[in-house]
Protein backbone atom coordinates (compact mmCIF):
# COMPACT_ATOMS: atom_id res chain seq x y z
CA UNK A 1 0.00 0.00 0.00
CA UNK A 2 1.18 3.14 -0.64
CA UNK A 3 2.27 4.77 2.13
CA UNK A 4 1.27 8.58 1.61
CA UNK A 5 -2.27 7.25 1.27
CA UNK A 6 -1.86 6.39 4.89
CA UNK A 7 -1.56 9.89 6.50
CA UNK A 8 -4.82 12.08 7.16
CA UNK A 9 -3.12 15.60 5.58
CA UNK A 10 -4.77 18.39 3.27
CA UNK A 11 -5.43 17.06 0.05
CA UNK A 12 -3.38 19.45 -1.18
CA UNK A 13 -0.07 18.32 0.81
CA UNK A 14 -1.28 14.79 -0.18
CA UNK A 15 -0.85 15.63 -3.66
CA UNK A 16 2.28 16.98 -3.37
CA UNK A 17 3.80 14.32 -1.24
CA UNK A 18 2.76 11.93 -4.09
CA UNK A 19 4.39 13.71 -6.45
CA UNK A 20 7.58 13.16 -4.50
CA UNK A 21 6.59 10.09 -2.87
CA UNK A 22 10.40 8.59 -3.95
CA UNK A 23 11.83 10.83 -1.31
CA UNK A 24 10.15 8.58 1.53
CA UNK A 25 11.14 5.11 -0.05
CA UNK A 26 14.11 3.00 1.71
CA UNK A 27 17.46 3.54 -0.17
CA UNK A 28 19.19 0.86 -2.43
CA UNK A 29 22.54 0.83 -2.80
CA UNK A 30 25.20 3.47 -2.07
CA UNK A 31 24.66 7.00 -2.00
CA UNK A 32 25.65 9.49 -4.55
CA UNK A 33 29.64 11.07 -3.92
CA UNK A 34 28.33 14.49 -2.56
CA UNK A 35 30.31 18.01 -2.09
CA UNK A 36 30.62 16.90 1.98
CA UNK A 37 31.86 13.04 1.82
CA UNK A 38 33.43 12.23 5.12
CA UNK A 39 37.40 12.94 5.75
CA UNK A 40 38.83 11.12 8.99
CA UNK A 41 42.12 13.45 9.34
CA UNK A 42 44.41 12.16 12.00
CA UNK A 43 46.55 14.10 14.36
CA UNK A 44 50.59 14.39 13.07
CA UNK A 45 52.48 10.89 14.15
CA UNK A 46 49.84 9.12 14.95
CA UNK A 47 50.12 5.28 14.89
CA UNK A 48 47.07 3.14 13.20
CA UNK A 49 44.38 2.43 15.88
CA UNK A 50 43.95 -1.06 16.26
CA UNK A 51 42.02 -2.34 19.51
CA UNK A 52 41.99 -5.54 19.95
CA UNK A 53 38.45 -7.59 19.70
CA UNK A 54 36.78 -9.14 22.45
CA UNK A 55 35.91 -12.57 23.04
CA UNK A 56 32.00 -12.74 21.89
CA UNK A 57 30.16 -15.37 23.64
CA UNK A 58 29.34 -18.27 21.26
CA UNK A 59 25.99 -17.19 21.91
CA UNK A 60 26.45 -13.57 19.85
CA UNK A 61 28.41 -15.36 17.23
CA UNK A 62 25.83 -16.35 14.94
CA UNK A 63 23.91 -12.82 15.63
CA UNK A 64 27.06 -11.11 14.47
CA UNK A 65 27.38 -13.33 11.18
CA UNK A 66 23.96 -12.48 10.19
CA UNK A 67 24.00 -8.38 11.28
CA UNK A 68 26.96 -8.59 8.98
CA UNK A 69 25.81 -10.95 6.21
CA UNK A 70 22.80 -8.38 5.61
CA UNK A 71 24.93 -4.80 5.56
CA UNK A 72 27.73 -6.63 3.08
CA UNK A 73 24.41 -7.35 1.15
CA UNK A 74 23.38 -3.75 1.35
CA UNK A 75 26.88 -2.79 0.30
CA UNK A 76 27.71 -0.27 2.90
CA UNK A 77 30.82 -2.50 4.12
CA UNK A 78 33.04 -4.64 2.36
CA UNK A 79 35.87 -6.86 3.60
CA UNK A 80 39.47 -5.10 4.42
CA UNK A 81 43.11 -5.57 5.47
CA UNK A 82 43.78 -3.01 6.65
CA UNK A 83 46.01 -1.72 10.05
CA UNK A 84 43.55 -0.05 11.65
CA UNK A 85 40.59 -1.74 13.62
CA UNK A 86 38.05 -0.47 15.81
CA UNK A 87 35.73 -2.87 18.06
CA UNK A 88 32.32 -4.36 17.01
CA UNK A 89 29.87 -4.19 19.77
CA UNK A 90 26.44 -6.07 19.87
CA UNK A 91 23.89 -4.01 21.97
CA UNK A 92 20.30 -5.27 22.72
CA UNK A 93 17.02 -3.07 21.99
CA UNK A 94 14.12 -2.67 23.61
CA UNK A 95 12.64 -5.32 21.59
CA UNK A 96 15.38 -7.80 23.08
CA UNK A 97 16.94 -7.44 19.37
CA UNK A 98 20.51 -6.46 18.41
CA UNK A 99 21.76 -3.69 17.25
CA UNK A 100 25.12 -3.61 15.66
CA UNK A 101 27.50 -0.91 16.84
CA UNK A 102 31.47 -0.33 16.19
CA UNK A 103 33.16 1.32 19.31
CA UNK A 104 35.26 4.57 17.76
CA UNK A 105 36.72 5.59 20.67
CA UNK A 106 40.50 5.13 20.54
CA UNK A 107 40.20 6.36 16.61
CA UNK A 108 37.86 9.40 17.77
CA UNK A 109 40.96 10.31 20.38
CA UNK A 110 43.52 10.69 17.34
CA UNK A 111 40.94 12.34 14.73
CA UNK A 112 41.40 16.16 14.33
CA UNK A 113 38.16 17.78 15.42
CA UNK A 114 36.09 19.78 13.31
CA UNK A 115 35.53 23.64 14.06
CA UNK A 116 31.91 23.61 12.36
CA UNK A 117 29.01 25.73 13.93
CA UNK A 118 26.16 23.33 15.20
CA UNK A 119 22.92 24.93 16.66
CA UNK A 120 21.61 25.02 19.73
CA UNK A 121 18.01 24.30 20.41
CA UNK A 122 17.85 28.42 21.09
CA UNK A 123 19.13 29.68 18.02
CA UNK A 124 16.05 27.15 16.67
CA UNK A 125 13.40 28.65 18.93
CA UNK A 126 14.64 32.55 18.19
CA UNK A 127 14.51 31.71 14.43
CA UNK A 128 10.75 30.47 14.52
CA UNK A 129 9.79 33.88 16.22
CA UNK A 130 6.84 35.03 14.14
CA UNK A 131 5.86 31.65 12.32
CA UNK A 132 2.05 29.87 12.57
CA UNK A 133 2.72 26.90 10.46
CA UNK A 134 5.47 24.29 10.07
CA UNK A 135 6.46 20.95 8.85
CA UNK A 136 9.00 19.21 9.65
CA UNK A 137 10.98 16.07 7.52
CA UNK A 138 12.99 13.64 9.54
CA UNK A 139 15.57 12.29 7.51
CA UNK A 140 16.22 8.79 7.13
CA UNK A 141 19.44 6.60 7.86
CA UNK A 142 21.08 9.96 7.53
CA UNK A 143 24.81 9.32 8.61
CA UNK A 144 24.57 6.21 5.78
CA UNK A 145 23.80 8.65 3.07
CA UNK A 146 26.68 10.29 3.01
CA UNK A 147 30.01 8.28 1.64
CA UNK A 148 33.28 7.66 3.64
CA UNK A 149 35.88 9.46 1.67
CA UNK A 150 37.81 6.35 -0.17
CA UNK A 151 41.48 7.58 1.40
CA UNK A 152 39.89 7.58 4.65
CA UNK A 153 37.95 4.19 4.65
CA UNK A 154 40.79 1.96 5.69
CA UNK A 155 40.04 3.79 9.20
CA UNK A 156 36.80 2.94 9.56
CA UNK A 157 37.79 -0.93 9.91
CA UNK A 158 35.97 -2.86 12.45
CA UNK A 159 36.52 -6.47 13.55
CA UNK A 160 34.16 -9.50 14.27
CA UNK A 161 35.44 -13.10 15.22
CA UNK A 162 36.31 -14.14 11.82
CA UNK A 163 36.72 -11.32 9.65
CA UNK A 164 37.84 -7.00 9.29
CA UNK A 165 35.82 -4.76 7.50
CA UNK A 166 35.31 -0.95 6.74
CA UNK A 167 32.51 1.38 5.85
CA UNK A 168 32.16 2.91 2.64
CA UNK A 169 29.27 4.95 3.86
CA UNK A 170 29.86 7.32 7.22
CA UNK A 171 29.12 5.27 10.33
CA UNK A 172 27.81 5.90 14.06
CA UNK A 173 29.76 6.68 16.65
CA UNK A 174 32.72 8.69 14.53
CA UNK A 175 33.60 12.14 16.31
CA UNK A 176 32.90 14.49 13.23
CA UNK A 177 29.72 12.63 11.82
CA UNK A 178 27.13 15.23 13.00
CA UNK A 179 29.11 17.84 11.50
CA UNK A 180 29.68 16.27 8.46
CA UNK A 181 26.01 15.42 8.25
CA UNK A 182 25.37 19.44 9.12
CA UNK A 183 27.42 20.74 6.56
CA UNK A 184 26.23 18.96 3.60
CA UNK A 185 22.60 19.67 4.83
CA UNK A 186 22.97 23.42 5.35
CA UNK A 187 24.83 23.46 2.05
CA UNK A 188 21.64 22.27 0.14
CA UNK A 189 19.28 24.68 1.70
CA UNK A 190 21.80 27.59 1.69
CA UNK A 191 19.73 29.74 -0.15
CA UNK A 192 16.27 28.57 2.39
CA UNK A 193 18.05 28.74 5.81
CA UNK A 194 16.76 31.35 8.08
CA UNK A 195 14.32 32.41 5.73
CA UNK A 196 11.46 29.64 6.05
CA UNK A 197 14.31 26.45 6.19
CA UNK A 198 16.01 25.70 9.64
CA UNK A 199 18.28 22.78 10.19
CA UNK A 200 18.82 20.71 13.20
CA UNK A 201 21.26 17.12 12.43
CA UNK A 202 18.16 15.18 10.56
CA UNK A 203 15.30 17.17 11.07
CA UNK A 204 13.84 19.72 8.39
CA UNK A 205 11.88 22.76 9.40
CA UNK A 206 9.98 24.42 7.27
CA UNK A 207 8.10 27.05 8.24
CA UNK A 208 5.99 29.90 7.58
CA UNK A 209 4.36 33.12 9.53
CA UNK A 210 0.62 32.26 6.98
CA UNK A 211 -0.64 29.46 4.71
CA UNK A 212 0.01 31.23 1.85
CA UNK A 213 3.34 29.62 1.18
CA UNK A 214 3.31 26.59 3.14
CA UNK A 215 3.13 24.46 0.48
CA UNK A 216 5.43 25.98 -2.36
CA UNK A 217 7.68 26.12 0.32
CA UNK A 218 7.29 22.38 1.41
CA UNK A 219 8.03 21.68 -2.53
CA UNK A 220 11.32 23.52 -2.92
CA UNK A 221 12.66 21.39 0.03
CA UNK A 222 11.20 17.92 -1.18
CA UNK A 223 12.49 18.57 -4.97
CA UNK A 224 16.22 19.25 -3.29
CA UNK A 225 16.11 16.26 -1.84
CA UNK A 226 15.12 14.29 -4.83
CA UNK A 227 17.72 16.09 -6.67
CA UNK A 228 20.52 14.59 -4.10
CA UNK A 229 19.23 11.71 -3.09
CA UNK A 230 18.43 11.89 0.39
CA UNK A 231 15.05 10.00 1.55
CA UNK A 232 12.72 10.60 4.67
CA UNK A 233 11.18 9.01 7.09
CA UNK A 234 7.15 9.53 6.29
CA UNK A 235 6.53 8.44 9.84
CA UNK A 236 8.20 10.46 11.54
CA UNK A 237 7.34 13.77 9.68
CA UNK A 238 4.89 16.19 9.96
CA UNK A 239 3.00 18.30 7.50
CA UNK A 240 1.04 21.78 7.57
CA UNK A 241 0.58 21.86 11.61
CA UNK A 242 -0.41 25.30 13.30
CA UNK A 243 2.37 26.43 16.30
CA UNK A 244 -0.35 27.47 18.47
Amino acid sequence: MNLIQLCPLDPNIRVLLHKYQAVFQSPHGLPPSRTHNHNILLLPNSAPVRVCPYRYPHSQKTEIERLVTEILAEGIIQPNSSFFSSLMLLVKKKDSTWRFCIDYRALNAVTIKDLFPMPTVDELLDEFFGAQFFSKLDLRFDYHQILVQLADRHKTAFQTHHNLYECLVMPFGLTNAPTTFQALINSIFTDFLRKFVLVFFDDIFIYSPNWTTPLDHLSQVLKLLHQHSLVAKLSKCSFGHNFF
